[in-house]
């Protein structure tokens, strides 16, 4: 397989540009795909010119690195211009036909060994990638938001991915200054399923006891932690919140891991078009009923970690580092496991258990399992 020198991107938006110029300035050329040559021009002034022209105002760049790195991005409309690309990125919108007609049409100009991958944060791999002509060389690299800050990738081998394909995603990561994790194709890949699962839990507490400024400081408090996850939750939009969440209800719900009911309440915050308001009034003091949130999002958060592991989705080295990394928790679930003691982290695996959320993982299914080996 050549190495990876050209790289295509379908999908010019907030996050297709992030990764296109994260790209350009590790030393790729990038070559750009929208959907006509307005677009083309009006994306590239945006999100390469206008962007770079801020770093160098801010004195983080200077004006021959900018020239240098704008020189690196060109756009098309035209599939055809992308198959000079040893590796293609689709970061189209979370559409699932439309994902899959892309990489239709990409496989009939790329050539026969360009890796193509998807972005997605929450469709099977396989899926998207049916229709291509040899799916060893296929594969998901999911950035995190925002992909120019946010150092995680996870790189997502299907059944399919050959190691070669593996390898070259995972040292193209590394030439991007990312921090890649292994990720076997699953709902919503390593990360997500912890992180949706947790604002779900947290979000179906929202009502009479509990303000909005209470949940954001329970999960401060929980997860020792600057930025809550409601604050969290603002920044990535709640659209993205609550069509994430029914996905993985969807997929997961009715399996052997299960998966949360999609809360009522992200549901009509969601459709009010507000964020969640993190001033909504004064946070409450009863530490008992902060318990209850607290061991139900920690429940809620060993248990689905724990099925990833049974699973083979991801190492319990690697879904550290995810979590570490993606949403700068200063301990990853495991190593919370291990600071807290087994019996009380079984009781909360229990109590989630029981409260119908997800189902129980084997590992907490007998007597009080030993620590985990991080």
């Amino acid at each position: 397989m050549a190495t990876i020198e050209t790289v295509g991107i379908v999908g010019f938006g907030v996050m297709g540009a992030a990764i296109g110029l994260n790209a350009a300035s590790s030393g790729y050329r990038v070559i750009f795909k929208e959907l006509n040559d307005e677009l083309v021009h009006s994306m590239y002034d945006r999100w390469v010119k206008a962007a770079l022209e801020k770093r160098v105002a801010k004195g983080k760049m200077t004006q021959q690195e900018m020239d240098r790195v704008a020189g690196m991005i060109s756009g098309t409309a035209r599939y055809q211009d992308l198959a000079p690309c040893d590796l293609v990125i689709e970061a189209a919108v979370e559409k699932m036909d439309l994902k899959i007609q892309i990489f239709k049409d990409l496989d009939k100009v790329c050539r026969p060994d360009a890796i193509m991958v998807s972005n997605t944060s929450t469709f099977l791999i396989e899926r998207l990638m049916a229709s291509v002509s040899n799916p060893s060389r296929t594969a998901g690299l999911h950035y995190f938001f925002p992909a120019n800050i946010n150092r995680l990738v996870e790189v997502i081998r299907q059944k399919d991915t050959s190691d070669e394909t593996f390898s070259a995603l995972m040292a193209f990561a590394e030439k991007n200054r990312k921090v890649p994790i292994s990720v076997k194709d699953f709902p919503g890949f390593a990360i997500n399923p912890v992180f949706i699962s947790s604002y779900m839990m947290l979000d179906s507490f929202y009502g009479d006891a509990y303000n909005v400024a209470t949940l954001e400081r329970i999960s401060q408090l929980a997860l020792n932690v600057r930025f809550g996850i409601m604050w969290v939750q603002n920044g990535s939009g709640l659209g993205t919140c609550y069509h994430a969440a029914v996905s993985m209800n969807d997929y997961l719900a009715d399996t052997d891991v299960g998966y949360p009911a999609v809360p009522d309440q992200l549901k009509s915050q969601f459709e009010s078009g507000n964020p969640w308001n993190l001033e909504d009034g004064p946070v409450a003091e009863d530490t008992a009923l902060l318990n209850v949130v607290k061991d139900r999002l920690l429940g809620s958060i060993f248990t689905i970690s724990t099925h990833l592991i049974e699973k083979g989705v991801v190492s319990i080295k690697d879904l550290e580092l995810g979590i570490c990394t993606s949403l700068a928790w200063p301990m990853g679930p495991f190593a919370m496991m291990n600071t807290m003691g087994m019996e009380e982290a079984s009781r909360l695996v229990r109590l989630t258990v029981e409260s119908g959320e997800f189902k129980m993982p084997k590992t907490f299914a007998g007597a009080v399992p030993s620590p985990w080996e991080l």
